[in-house]
């Protein structure tokens, strides 16, 4: 059955709404297809779709919707391991306000499981009855804008989830700075390879770790060397330094002094600040 209708000069054509299901101990299959024009959505509640999405491999598990953009060579395999159900969905055109559907992840966690599938339940009755084009294009934008907010919520949490790790990596940074560090021990310790570290922490913070750690060094040295009398070499060793002269070098590349002027200009400014 095909239903078109047009807003604001966006053309929607609906093709069909359909429940699938395959019960245990059962396999189908769909060979190598395309679509040149048709937006397919396989909702899943039951199971998992595998799918072959132009050669590459994924699998669409239960509570996800699977989104195969028009022109997608693919094939499905629903497998005979266990129960699969789910609603497929087709159409062509854009309603309005629909991104390009070739921007989205074929795979698409649903936050809302419950109300996709209502909205899903009620397009399929609604396609039998009379003069239903306005009301059909109206679901099925619902159905994107909630498969969408999905997708922007996962996004969300991930950003959040990354910012909090990179948070609690500075955090051990910086009450760890006087140990001997390195970039895999600070990975290894929040489950990270080094590589992946290394991009997120220079993506939220604009810096890289190394920096971080060795911003993290400096200050230290500093409220050191103000506020005690210990040596300079105690003051590298503190601060994670084997070496006292790779501590002088780090020291004078960041205050733009050595260790020894920089404890004499802050006991000169605290003895002119007495004065007055």
């Amino acid at each position: 059955m095909s239903k078109a209708t047009e807003i604001n000069t966006v053309p929607l054509i609906f093709y069909t709404v359909e429940p699938f299901e395959s019960t245990h101990g059962q396999s189908l299959n769909q060979p190598l297809h395309r679509h040149s024009e048709t937006v397919e959505l396989l909702l899943v509640l039951e199971g998992t779709v595998h799918c072959r999405l132009e050669g590459k491999s994924c699998k669409a598990p239960a509570g996800s919707v699977l989104v195969i953009p028009p022109g997608t060579w693919h094939e499905l395999r629903y497998t005979a391991s266990k129960q699969q159900s789910g609603y497929r969905l087709a159409f062509s055109g854009y309603p309005l306000l629909a991104p390009s559907f070739s921007d989205w992840p074929p795979v698409i966690p649903i936050s809302d499981l419950h109300t996709l599938k209502a909205l899903f339940a009620r397009l399929q009755k609604e396609k039998t009855q009379p003069h239903a084009e306005q009301a059909v294009h109206h679901l099925i934008g619902l159905i994107l804008a909630l498969i969408s907010r999905s997708m922007e919520n996962r996004k969300a949490t991930a950003l959040h989830n990354r910012e909090n790790t990179i948070q609690e990596i500075k955090l051990y940074m910086e009450e760890n700075h006087s140990r001997s560090l390195t970039l895999e021990d600070i990975a290894g310790r929040f489950s990270l390879n080094k590589y992946q570290l290394a991009r997120t922490f220079q993506q939220v913070t604009g810096i890289s770790p190394l920096q971080y750690l060795i911003s993290c060094r400096m200050d230290a040295a500093r409220q050191l060397l103000f506020a005690t009398d210990m040596p300079v070499a105690e003051v590298a060793q503190a601060t994670g330094y084997k070496s006292i002269t790779q501590f002088q070098a780090a020291f004078k590349k960041a205050a733009s002094k050595t260790p020894r002027q920089y404890r004499i200009a802050c006991k000169t400014a605290d003895q002119i600040e007495e004065i007055k």
